[in-house]
């Protein structure tokens, strides 16, 4: 039998029982991890508040063949304001969904945790548009999980990404005009193509902090989702909700 320690954020709740949840979270050093929270759904209950869903709590887990309990939950933040918003709802739920897709079980990597957290934040604060915030994770999650593009040059003659260039999102790498035969290609201003190596390649606390125009963010916005999908090869209810919330 294990115990273990650690800081996380609650992805998804499913209820079972008369009073229990089944928690799904994400950990800053055990990947992720789901875990049966007993008489959580009781308001009285010590892991009532930290066991609700974007809840960022300190967790008390144990762990006994390969099954996980919760043994305390205390709430550092709860993130309400999502709840004001409801596309922002779905788009915090979409970056669940891609964590529970792209961590890996006993993952030891915190950089996963720290980028949905500061997603919820810019959510939370609306200092940065739905769109520029769900590209910058999406691309930097896909860095963190192994697939990160190569941008820096034509993946045939290797020519310098300074001219026009093309990203195929299959492929994740970029062709020059000259080179490029696949009708997959998408066209990458330089704007946009610099706000890629931005985020792909800087500092954790830098990924944000580029500068884009309205008209460039939908661009980098529409190539970083092509790309996970890409990436992925699978699709993602939470983001065809998401989608859905836009069009209403």
């Amino acid at each position: 039998m294990e115990h273990f320690v650690t800081d996380g954020l609650v992805l998804s709740v499913r209820h079972t029982g008369e009073s229990d949840r089944i928690v799904t979270v994400l950990t800053r050093d055990h990947g992720v991890v789901r875990a049966f929270a007993k008489a959580a759904c009781r308001p009285k209950s010590k892991l009532h508040a930290g066991t609700q869903a974007f809840s960022f709590s300190d967790f008390a887990f144990n762990e006994n063949k390969d099954v996980y309990r919760i043994l305390e939950a205390a709430p550092k933040e709860l993130f309400y304001q999502l709840n004001a918003d409801l596309s922002s709802l779905a788009l915090a739920q979409y970056f669940g969904q891609l964590a529970c897709e792209l961590v890996a079980p006993d993952e030891k990597n915190p950089e996963f945790l720290r980028l949905i957290l500061n997603g919820l934040h810019f959510l939370c604060s609306r200092n940065k548009s739905a769109t520029w915030i769900k590209a910058v994770v999406e691309l930097r999650f896909c860095a963190l999980s192994g697939y990160a593009p190569e941008l820096i040059e034509c993946a045939v003659c290797g020519c310098n990404a300074d001219k026009p260039m093309l990203f195929h999102p299959v492929e994740g790498v970029l062709y020059c005009e000259d080179c490029a035969k696949s009708m997959a290609c998408l066209p990458v201003s330089p704007a946009v193509l610099s706000a890629m190596c931005h985020v792909v390649y800087s500092d954790f606390e830098k990924i944000y902090s580029f500068p884009l125009s309205d008209a460039d963010v939908k661009s980098l916005a529409a190539i970083s989702e092509r790309y996970l999908l890409a990436q992925t090869e699978r699709g993602f209810s939470s983001l065809d909700f998401y989608k859905k919330c836009l069009e209403n």
